[in-house]
């Protein structure tokens, strides 16, 4: 069964990634004055796939999947770059929301990016 579930956490990873790419490309569309006015609801999007990929990630933990420590350092870590991004929304003012929302929305995309790959190499058992 577990084998199903690696195959719909690669999947899902993959998407993530491509979310916070295009999370980072409104962001910097918004930081530099243009209208992305869709950027927090591309935002939403992308975390709720993260949680979605952390709920996958923990049942195959739960049954027995492992792979690589720095895969789940990684992954855990960019909780950090994706809770400022919705966290600080109203601390900022607008100017400066944007230019923070691609700071964040970078270091989303390359942690993502690097869990993504090192899940892909660090596979080492996968319970059937």
């Amino acid at each position: 069964m577990n084998g199903g579930l690696v195959g719909i956490h690669e999947l899902v990873g993959g998407l993530v990634v491509v979310a916070f790419i295009v999370t980072a490309i409104m962001a910097a569309i918004q930081a530099a004055g243009g209208n992305a006015q869709w950027t927090r609801r591309v935002a939403m999007i992308a975390a709720a796939l993260l949680l979605l990929q952390y709920v996958i990630g923990f049942a195959l933990l739960g049954g027995g999947s492992q792979n690589s420590p720095m895969h789940y350092l990684v992954a855990l870590l960019a909780i950090i770059p994706v809770g400022l991004q919705h966290g600080s929304g109203r601390v900022l003012t607008a100017r400066t929301q944007g230019v923070a929302m691609l700071i964040w929305s970078l270091a989303a995309a390359f942690l993502t990016i690097i869990a993504y790959m090192s899940g892909l190499a660090g596979i080492t058992n996968v319970a059937r």
